[in-house]
Order: structure tokens, then sequence, then C-alpha cells
């Protein structure tokens, strides 16, 4: 029983992460999805912060409970022979949501990379980057455990192609926050959207697995 829940936990990520954006969006007027960062959101003195840092504490509550829920299972699978790539795939998962909790608190500047950065700033943004190494490193490596899974390993090509996108959006997403583009905001979301749809997807499937379902209870 406890795999299941720990899978839903997983299947709720995004869901909490999606809405807490579209919130925090919808009550700071003049906000654009489009031209500004998701950080923006929670940037120091922003309206609202105290909230939807609740909130984003919340989503990586349920990653980092989702990824001891693939640790778990990744250690009881004594039939993949790479069992050892994916239980560090989801020790990393873990340690992603671990650092996006740490991201919390150091929130980007206010005016975000408009201003000049402060000591706070820049450790947000080194927070964020290791988030963001750790999200494409946990994909990858649980990609590769899928792909030696004798019943998930379609898995394993949609990993490949998930963290493929993540690197590729990841990459344009940089140069668009840091070049001030006013698509930055748009092109963001797109990668982060990479992440939360793998994580969405392999919850869901991992919730509804048969192999799920006959593994012990404690």
């Amino acid at each position: 029983m406890k795999y299941k829940f720990l899978m839903i936990c997983g299947i709720l990520a995004p869901v909490v992460y999606i809405l807490t954006v579209i919130l925090g969006g919808a009550i700071r007027p003049g906000y654009s999805h489009i031209s500004q960062a998701v950080s923006d959101l929670i940037a120091t003195e922003a309206p609202n912060k105290s909230i939807l840092d609740s909130l984003f504490a919340l989503y990586n509550l349920l990653t980092i409970a989702f990824g001891a829920g693939l640790f778990l299972y990744v250690r009881s699978d004594h039939q993949n022979r790479r069992k050892v790539i994916g239980a560090l795939g989801a020790i990393i998962l873990i340690v992603e949501g671990v650092f996006g909790i740490i991201t919390l608190f150091f929130p980007e500047d206010a005016g975000g990379m408009k201003s000049a950065i402060s000591s706070t700033g820049a450790m947000h943004i080194v927070f964020a980057g290791l988030s963001s190494l750790t999200t494409m490193l946990a994909i990858l490596f649980m990609g590769f455990w899928f792909r030696n899974s004798q019943t998930m390993r379609r898995y394993g090509l949609y990993s490949f192609m998930s963290v493929a996108a993540v690197f590729l959006s990841g990459g344009f997403a940089a140069f668009s926050v840091a070049t001030q583009s006013p698509i930055g905001g748009l092109v963001e979301r797109i990668t982060i959207g990479g992440f939360l749809q793998w994580l969405f997807i392999i919850a869901l499937m991992m919730y509804f697995s048969k192999a799920t379902s006959r593994l012990p209870s404690s």
C-alpha cells in the first residue's frame, strides 16, 4: 500500500506545481506567463510569496516522496540487472526535490536579471542550476533502468526523449531569460513542462503497474 501512496505523490506533484503557477499569475496583476520566469512569483518582496512558497514546498515534498517510492521499487526488483543505476536515478530525483526546497530560502532578487545580483540572488541561480541538472540526470538514469526492465522497457526510450527535450529547451530557456527575451517565460515553462509530464506519466504508469501491486507492503 505504501508503494501506491508514494506513486500517488508523483502523480500529484506536477498538478500542484501547475496549479501553483496558475494561481500565482492570477493573483498578481500584470504578471506575464509569456515573458516572466516562474521565479518572479516568489522573488524577494513578491506579493503572496509566503502562500506560493508553501505550495512550491509541497510540490518538492511530493517529488521527494515519489523519488523514495522509485528507490524502494528499484531495490525490490531483482530481475533488473541495472539496479544500481536505477537506485542512483531515484536518489538524484530525491536530491532534486531537496534542491528545490533549498532554492525557496534563496529567492530571486526583486527585478530579476534587470537589477544587480545580491549574494542571495546568486545562490538562487546556483541552486536553480543544480535543480535543473539533477532533473535531467534523474530522467536519464531512470531511462537506463527502464530499458533493462522486462515490463517497462518502452519507458526507457520515452525517458531518453524527455531528457533530450528538457536539455534542448533548457539551453534556449537559459539564454532567453539571460537576454530578457519577451518569450523567456514561455520557453522556461516548456522546459519545466518536459520534466513535469515525465514525472506524471511515470508515476501514473507505476501506480497501475501489476508489478507495483505485487510488492510487499512492508
